[in-house]
């Protein structure tokens, strides 16, 4: 009886050893990977096949250039499978936001070929062209206010429209001697060449030069307040500012 049963333990270890050893290990899964993923892969592959083929035909100058041709389609590809569900940064955008020293705008050119120049002048022009229209709204308000703060007579409509006038002529002067803020160029996948300009104008330097114009021009014929007129001005640059923060930018 107990040979028996010695036998019997001695099978069952020998066949529990057996499924031990002959048992395989249990890969982890690999994690699946996205579409975009897969496709980069794809064109990889591609790109070492074809790399093989034109190892083997190199002599031939028609195949180089088909080669040459089917690198710029595959670049071409492998940007565009990259770009796929990525996040767009706009250059400069950062630098664009108006703060308690400096009014700014961001402006953008863009030309087919490789213009950088052609691009960089309409990226300027169009910066100054948004200032210089937030600005108008800026001399409309703080010129309609000061007229408004009469008590009694108000001066005619007409020494309001030369106010503005001249207030717009400071605006016009400090937009040609505007700072720049930032500048970058780039160009797309499809060659077209894109430039970005944010230019800034200076608050204290406006109000300054603002009220100087004012108060040297006697042809206005009113008894130019400096200190309520800048009151205005600090009132209204507070709001464009708080009004282009509540609009995100």
């Amino acid at each position: 009886m107990k040979k028996i049963t010695f036998i019997a333990i001695a099978l069952f270890c020998s066949v529990a050893f057996t499924n031990c050893a002959t048992k395989k290990p249990v890969k982890n899964a690999e994690p699946q990977k996205s579409a975009t993923e897969m496709e980069i892969d794809r064109l990889k592959k591609e790109k070492e096949l074809r790399e093989l083929r034109a190892e083997m035909r190199r002599d031939s100058i028609a195949q180089a250039h088909q080669d040459a041709l089917d690198e710029a389609n595959w670049q071409s590809q492998l940007a565009a499978a990259q770009a796929k569900g990525t996040e767009v940064s706009i250059p400069c955008i950062e630098s664009s936001f108006d703060d308690e020293m400096y009014f700014r705008d961001l402006g953008i050119g863009r030309v087919a070929g490789n213009n950088k120049q052609s691009a960089r002048l309409d990226a300027v022009k169009n910066a100054k062209a948004m200032i210089k229209a937030r600005l108008g709204e800026f001399v409309q308000g703080v010129t309609s206010d000061y007229f408004n703060s009469y008590a009694g007579t108000k001066p005619s409509d007409d020494v309001q429209r030369k106010m503005e006038s001249k207030l717009n002529g400071v605006v016009e002067k400090m937009l040609n001697d505007a700072d720049k803020e930032c500048e970058k160029s780039i160009v797309d996948i499809k060659g077209q060449f894109e430039s970005y300009y944010v230019v800034r104008i200076s608050k204290s330097d406006l109000k300054k030069q603002m009220t100087e114009a004012l108060t040297a021009d006697e042809k206005l014929g009113i008894d130019f307040n400096e200190f309520k007129m800048q009151k205005f001005m600090d009132e209204k640059m507070e709001q464009m500012l708080e009004a282009k923060k509540n609009a995100g930018y």
